[in-house]
């Protein structure tokens, strides 16, 4: 049986990301979804930089999450994102949101993002040989037993 893989982010939920009532404010887990995004290319993908600085970019063109549990401050989330379509043009991710406690992982939520690659002009164009490549070579990768 094949197993999915991901790539992990964590963080620490802060007062900041906390509405009045004290639980996290839904707009976070699509923050969330970029600072993952941005983490996996920093780590194996920082070339990119060079491509936004050149005016191209990434274009979030859908984006959803499906909640199930509340989080609040203080607690330790993990984000992991796993690859749910590769294009020449556009990457779909998969997200799932949990809260760590201990050895425990309480799912939270799931949610999706489309992303294409935009030419400096706004164009849809073909990702960089090296990010498409990346990303299909993280995604095959064998996983550790």
């Amino acid at each position: 049986m094949s197993q999915t893989r991901f790539f992990e982010y964590r963080l620490q939920v802060s007062f900041e990301e906390t509405n009045v009532v004290g639980n996290v404010y839904f707009a976070n887990y699509f923050v969330w979804q970029g600072k993952c995004r941005e983490a996996f290319l920093s780590r194996y993908a920082p070339q990119v930089l060079e491509d936004f600085a050149n005016g191209h970019g990434m274009i979030t063109k859908e984006s959803a999450c499906e909640f199930f549990e509340e989080s609040f401050a203080f607690n330790n989330l993990v984000v992991r994102m796993s690859l749910q379509k590769l294009t020449r043009t556009s990457i779909t991710m998969v997200f799932e949101y949990y809260r760590e406690e201990g050895h425990n992982l309480t799912l939270l939520a799931r949610g999706h993002q489309a992303a294409i690659w935009a030419s400096p002009g706004q164009k849809i164009s073909m990702l960089p040989d090296y990010l498409y490549d990346t990303i299909r070579d993280f995604n095959e990768a064998e996983l550790a037993v």
